[in-house]
């Protein structure tokens, strides 16, 4: 099988975040550091009311393949608080900066991107964001290794979440590629359910000693091996 283009989650793949996938837990202290930021005061009714907004778009609790505009998200936080719209955009700016305060690169992850460049195969990123996420914010996590990254997509700008098609096929009609000559590599069911639904070869990736059966075709547990694979 001749490799020609290799797609990539970020989040458990090339980046770890140092935070559960589910941000349930830290709503109200990301909640209270957004408003640190913005000059807003809170009270508990101010934080309950929030919280349930986000709970409501929580992806982890109330899964959906269409993406939501963080915009809409924050807008009707603000409205709930009878808050100006003017304070949008640092209003998530400060939520997600919250959440993306110990984000690291993976040590395998350039080693991987290096060698793809090296040999001339194209590379994609294609992540689901939390809560709407603009590109500004959620693609700075992936800043440091950016140059070796061909196309850049996420559900916020492919419009779905995974693992609906489109942002696979797009991978695959940009890279003018077949299913076959592709592979995609992420850590979570839908990433693997994603790429066999259009017939791409699918890695998982599995940091942990934690059993995980997806119906992949490879597991991994470090990107290194996707070298001597390809």
């Amino acid at each position: 099988m001749k490799i020609k283009a290799i797609g990539f989650d970020i989040g458990g793949t090339l980046v770890d975040y140092n935070k559960p996938l589910n941000w349930s837990g830290s709503f109200k202290d990301a909640l209270n550091y957004m408003c640190e930021n913005i000059g807003i005061s809170t009270t508990q009714e101010k934080l309950e009311k929030a919280i349930e907004i986000l709970q409501k778009y929580n992806t982890r609790v109330n899964p959906r393949e269409y993406e939501i505009s963080s915009d809409k998200i924050f807008e009707e936080i603000l409205e709930k608080w009878g808050e100006s719209k003017e304070k949008l955009l640092d209003s998530k700016k400060a939520f997600y900066t919250f959440f993306q305060r110990e984000v690291t690169v993976y040590d395998d992850a350039e080693k991987i991107l290096k060698y793809c460049k090296q040999n001339k195969i194209k590379t994609s990123v294609y992540t689901d964001v939390a809560y709407g996420m603009d590109d500004e914010f959620s693609l700075k996590d992936i800043n440091s290794i950016s140059q070796y990254i061909d196309l850049k997509l996420t559900s916020r700008n492919i419009g779905y979440r995974k693992p609906n098609s489109k942002g696979f096929e797009t991978m695959l009609k940009t890279f003018a590629c077949a299913p076959k000559e592709m592979i995609y590599v992420g850590d979570e069911k839908k990433d693997i359910i994603g790429a066999k639904n259009v017939g791409i070869f699918s890695v998982l990736i599995n940091r942990s000693n934690e059993t995980k059966e997806y119906g992949q075709d490879m597991t991994i547990r470090s990107l290194e091996e996707l070298i001597k694979f390809i």
